[in-house]
């Protein structure tokens, strides 16, 4: 669809929805651990439980959550005849649209197992994030016509077999990342030996909504509790010019979901925006820069700002069975050995721009705080603050049905966990001693524990 007929799709959505229910979830009803997203808990399961709008939106701004929903998921036309690179993708990018990288707005698969490009961001010797000359600060894989892609990745899954205590067996895999057809010279030594997958995206607003002191509060980077958990804060410069706290991103090295989908446009689908208005082309990619033919933004601000109010009011689903006995006697292990420290279980919002976001109660369970998880999940690379091997404690609202939105979802950053299971075993470092208890316990304790952790 040529990119002026959107917004005509996206008026005659807004007259379509406005005078009809809000699709296909429904308020939950409930209260506490079982309505994880407060008051905008949908009640839905399947591959829609991660795309349905907050419950508690009003039905103006459900037709706005269409608006962006349709700009997030529709492919973005690559440039042909008589349109010029400001029409389209690019000049180079990873994928054609968001949902590209967040198929149903949940995790991307791991490469392999599915299309989606990973993002490989190159360093310094050093492991700091680096822009170098010739290719920029991310490798892209794909090109319009006319232009060369910077090269392609390869990754190669290599598995060890390893044992429970009990002699239960179970296979851990890592990644060997070899990037081939670098287009304008050799990248030894100049990227990091990780890549990243997409995550999925419910909740993010009410994250969002979190008061930065509350989160601050749990910061203990000295470890002056002895507990051998050390979180810290991380400290960004926001895209608005304010220091601020980061949350969001895999290293929280992103303030504001704005801030976020500014980038992955320019970066993921090399689209301009206000935010960055200039495109991602190094001067030595001269074929590049000539298909960059300036001009406005490719994306404007209210369309930008549609994306945004859409990724902030994903609605959580609500869980059931949260009083079954196995699912209370799994949670209380998951307590027991020390999950808990990170992946704190309730929160209450402060204010926000989207009333809806407000001063709800919810159930996320994380500190989005930055911990050293060792050199077992390292990935070679500085994002902001964070070192090579902290990572954000990712939230595990929604756990149980991330491969029901995409059956092919990995687990982690890098998507190397095939299972929850996995997932826990691979934590290191601070986590190190929740995972050995976890490994400790016997073959029923372990079972029960995962069936908590799938009830999320």
């Amino acid at each position: 669809m040529h990119r002026a007929s959107h917004l005509v799709a996206a008026v005659a959505l807004v007259t379509a929805v406005s005078g009809c229910s809000q699709g296909l979830s429904a308020p939950w009803g409930g209260s506490g651990p079982s309505a994880p997203g407060g008051d905008g808990t949908v009640r839905i399961t399947g591959a829609g439980a991660f795309s349905q709008p907050a419950a508690n939106l009003t039905q103006a701004e459900v037709a706005r959550f269409r608006i962006g929903d349709r700009f997030f998921t529709e492919p973005w036309s690559v440039p042909g005849e008589g349109r010029s690179a400001q029409d389209g993708l690019g000049p180079t990018f990873l994928a054609s649209s968001c949902a590209s990288c967040h198929p149903a707005d949940g995790r991307s698969a791991p490469p392999g197992a599915g299309d989606a490009a990973p993002i490989l961001r190159f360093v310094d010797a050093d492991g700091a994030g680096v822009a170098l000359d010739d290719y920029g600060v991310q490798l892209q894989t794909a090109s319009v016509d006319g232009v060369e892609a910077e090269g392609t990745i390869e990754v190669t899954w290599n598995e060890t077999q390893q044992a429970y205590p009990d002699g239960t067996p179970y296979t851990l895999r890592t990644p060997e990342v070899r990037v081939t057809d670098e287009a304008f010279g050799s990248l030894a030594g100049r990227h990091a030996s990780g890549f990243r997958t997409g995550p999925g995206l419910i909740g993010l607003g009410l994250l969002e909504a979190i008061d930065p002191a509350d989160i601050r509060a749990n910061t203990d980077p000295d470890d002056a509790d002895g507990d051998g958990i050390s979180g810290r804060a991380s400290v960004v410069a926001s895209l608005s010019g304010v220091e601020m706290l980061g949350r969001f991103g895999l290293k929280a090295n992103i303030a504001t979901i704005a801030d976020q989908t500014a980038l992955a446009y320019l970066l993921d689908l090399g689209i301009t925006s206000p935010r960055y208005p200039e495109e991602n082309c190094p001067d030595p990619q001269v074929a590049c820069v000539r298909a960059a033919t300036g001009g406005s933004p490719e994306i404007s601000a209210e369309r930008l700002a549609a994306v945004v109010f859409y990724g902030q009011t994903l609605a959580v689903p609500a869980r059931t069975g949260t009083d079954d006995e196995s699912v209370v006697e799994g949670r209380d292990l998951f307590n027991t050995i020390g999950c808990d420290a990170c992946h704190i279980e309730r929160w209450v919002t402060a204010s926000h721009e989207v009333e809806a976001l407000a001063n709800q109660t919810i159930y996320p369970f994380t500190d989005l705080l930055l911990h050293d998880m060792g050199p077992e999940l390292g990935d070679g690379r500085t994002d902001g603050v964070a070192g090579p091997t902290e990572w954000r404690t990712a939230p595990l609202w929604g756990l149980g049905m991330v491969r029901a939105v995409n059956p092919e979802a990995g687990f982690l950053h890098d998507g190397r966990a095939r299972s929850i299971e996995e997932a826990v075993l691979w934590h290191g470092g601070e986590g190190a001693a929740s995972r050995d208890r976890f490994v400790a316990l016997d073959a029923d304790d372990r079972r029960v524990l995962l069936h908590f952790l799938k009830s999320l």
